[in-house]
Parts: structure tokens; C-alpha cells; sequence
């Protein structure tokens, strides 16, 4: 354990990962990387990691344009692979949302986001295994699709730690000193680092970070089920390998191909919050929630059916697990200095923490530098709560956005 650092970033996953990263590569100082479990071991993991664009509101649109060209562009952006695969991405509108989806996408358009809208017939007479009865217009963006969680993290961390980034692995955080109003130090249980700033990025556990400063934070958090199938046990699967990423508004759900010939689903939003502790819930999933997300797959494509209304899936399900949501009032991250000087908040991802994650840690170290953003983040600033200032979406809460 360092004695002194110049910053310490709390959390090992995408967004502190990040910040770390950009800290280090601009050269700041010291900077620490504080993880409880392994690099990678909280939330961030199972993310379904999906890279898109399609965001209500500019900060977003600015953070989700830049991400995605940092995945993209990984080896250089990132220092290393992120496993990303850009197989475009496509959302699905119901009647409901018709002209919300017309409004955004102009706006979309004008900050740089290639995308562009599609009928349904238009849809199916490309994926013309889809049942989209239930859909009034779809978009559609070639650019996004979906990366590796763990080695997008990984990359962040390894190439930080080539030009010298501290990192620490089973440390937990158990305390943080401060002095007139400043952080002056991090309490771990290998020892404590002199420190004038501290960057939590701790994900779900972040409010119990603030709490170590005075900090209440308003977040609630939800588990979140994503289910995987062998695509060649599928009869009627052979289409999935030129599928995009779908989000299914009308369903509240979505499906990608996942690596390996498999598929994956997921639970959208809205939908009832599923409290848990992350320390100890099940990070798995159960047959209650591959109820309820097998039928949305089989009315969206009823060429699975003959296997999928089988017993036991007939062989194609394959795993199941779960995250946590680290959710926020208006469904956006916390990010920037609070109160206490030296003291950042980053997180409160919602679900939008991975594809962002990058380009958040970007500005945010560029602005812990005091060096001028690529992205102006101060919207992301905590305050926004008091202020009246929180974040509207075409979709309604959740995290669409």
C-alpha cells in the first residue's frame, strides 16, 4: 500500500476504471485504484454492455457519440481491446412512442449519431423473422452494438498501470479523513493513503461510500436478470448472427446475439424495482424471470417456438445471472466534486454506466485536473436534485433516456 497519492479512485469497474485511466494519462500524479473484490468483480461484469446512441437529452447524446467512438477505436482510446462487435443497434417503438421517437431522432442526428428511422415493414423485409404487429416505427444505428465488459475494464486498467497506476485488489475501504471541509486521506484495511482527492466510483455501493463523508445520496437499486440460448439448439435461430441489438419498447425487454452462437435476453425498463443487498443476493436467475422473458422473445420471433415451448427450454437455455442497478431519480449517473472539496462522486449508472462509463471518466479526470472537458458533465452534478434540474426522456423513467 502507497502512503500518498495525488488521487485515489474507489471501484474497480467501468467507471472507475475509467477515471483511473484518464487520471493516469494525464498525468496528475499518483493516482490509486481501490477495489474491494478483483478488477471487474461488482456490477460492471454483467452488464449486457451494449453500445448505443439513442439518448433524450444532449449531455447523453454527447457522452453515448463519444463512447461509442471509443469503443470503436479501442486499441487507441482504450489501450486496449474492448470486444467490441458492431452489429448496429435497433429500437422499437409502440404506437404510443410513434412521434416521441420522431422528435428525438433529429436531435439525435444534429449532435452526430448516425441513425435513421425505419417502418416496419422496412424492418421485416430485412429480419423478416420478426412479428412486429405491435410496433409503430423502429430506428435503427449501424454504428453501436455491443463490447466485452471484463476485457473492456481490463484494457482501461492495464494500460493505466503501464504508465503508472496503482492498483489494489481485496482492499476495502473503511474510512475517509477529512480537514476543514477537504478529503485529506483514504482508511483502507491495508493501510491509509494521504490523499486530497477521492473519486467514488463504487456503483451500488456508493451511497454507503458517502455516508463516510456525510454524503446521502438518492439511490435505490434494483436486480437485473439477463438469460443466454443456444442459438443452433433454436430451431428457427439461423437469422440471429445479422441481428442487432434490439431494445423492445412495447416489451420491455431486449435480445442481441451473444458470442459463441448464443442469444441473449433481458428484462427492460419500466418495470417493478427488485430491491437486494449487493453483498449477498443471488446472482443468478430463476425460472420466474425466464417466464416472464421467453414469451416477449417468442412473440417478437415465433420461429422459436417449437423449441422454446418445450421442457426445459428443449436444451437451448444455457445460463442465467444477474446485476444490480445502482439507480438514480432520473435514471442519469452522479458524477462531480459534491460539498466536501476533493471529494467526486461517479456513479449511478442506472444501466447507462457501461456505454458511457469511457467518456464520463474522460471528462471527469480532465475536469479533477483542471484541464477543459470534451464533454461539459456539470449537469451530472448531484445538485440537480434540489435544484429542480433532474432529467426527462421520451421513454419515460427508466433507462432508455
Amino acid at each position: 500500500m502507497i502512503a500518498k497519492a495525488d488521487a485515489v479512485v474507489i471501484g474497480g469497474g467501468i467507471m472507475g476504471a475509467s477515471t483511473a485511466h484518464f487520471l493516469t494519462k494525464l498525468g496528475v500524479g499518483e493516482v490509486a485504484l481501490l477495489e474491494k473484490r478483483k478488477i471487474c468483480g461488482g456490477s460492471t461484469q454483467y452488464s449486457a454492455a451494449h453500445v448505443r446512441q439513442h439518448y433524450s437529452n444532449e449531455v447523453g447524446i454527447r457522452l453515448a457519440v463519444r463512447g461509442a467512438s471509443m469503443f470503436r477505436n479501442a486499441e487507441e482510446e482504450l489501450g486496449g481491446s474492448a470486444g467490441f462487435h458492431q452489429i448496429g443497434y435497433m429500437l422499437f417503438a409502440p404506437p404510443e412512442g410513434e412521434q416521441g421517437l420522431r422528435d428525438i431522432i433529429p436531435v439525435q442526428q444534429g449532435f452526430g449519431v448516425e441513425t435513421s428511422l425505419l417502418t416496419p415493414d422496412e424492418v421485416m423485409h430485412r429480419w423478416p423473422q420478426l412479428q412486429l404487429d405491435d410496433v409503430a416505427l423502429a430506428c435503427y444505428e449501424p454504428t453501436s452494438g455491443f463490447a466485452d465488459p471484463v476485457q473492456t475494464v481490463e484494457s482501461l486498467v492495464r494500460s493505466a498501470q503501464r504508465d503508472g497506476l496503482h492498483v489494489f485488489e481485496s482492499c476495502e475501504v473503511l474510512g475517509i479523513s477529512t480537514a476543514s471541509g477537504r478529503i485529506t486521506g483514504v482508511v483502507t484495511g491495508d493501510g491509509e493513503i494521504s490523499t486530497g482527492v477521492v473519486v467514488n466510483a463504487c456503483g451500488p455501493w456508493g451511497d454507503r461510500i458517502g455516508r463516510m463523508v456525510g454524503v446521502d445520496y438518492p439511490i435505490t437499486f434494483s436486480r437485473e436478470h439477463e438469460a443466454i440460448f443456444d442459438a443452433a439448439a433454436l430451431q428457427g435461430a439461423d437469422a440471429f448472427h445479422d441481428y442487432p441489438v434490439i431494445s423492445d419498447v412495447p416489451q420491455c425487454f431486449y435480445t442481441r446475439p451473444y458470442l459463441g452462437g448464443r442469444v441473449l435476453v433481458g428484462e427492460g425498463w419500466p418495470k417493478k424495482k427488485e430491491p437486494v443487498d449487493p453483498e449477498t443476493y443471488d446472482d443468478g436467475t430463476d425460472e420466474a424471470h425466464l417466464l416472464g422473458m421467453v414469451p416477449k422473445l417468442l412473440n417478437r420471433i415465433p420461429s422459436l417456438a417449437p423449441t422454446l415451448t418445450q421442457p426445459n427450454y428443449g436444451g437451448a437455455f444455457v445460463t442465467g445471472y444477474s446485476g444490480v442497478y445502482d439507480i438514480t431519480e432520473d435514471w442519469y449517473p452522479i458524477v462531480g466534486e459534491e460539498e466536501i472539496g476533493g471529494y467526486y462522486s461517479c456513479f449511478g449508472g442506472s444501466g447507462h454506466g457501461f456505454k458511457i462509463g469511457p467518456a464520463i471518466g474522460e471528462s471527469l479526470a480532465a475536469t479533477i485536473a483542471g484541464q477543459e472537458p470534451l464533454i461539459d458533465i456539470s449537469s451530472l452534478s448531484g445538485a440537480r436534485f434540489s435544484e429542480g434540474k433532474t432529467f426527462g426522456s421520451v421513454w419515460g423513467p427508466g433507462n432508455r433516456a
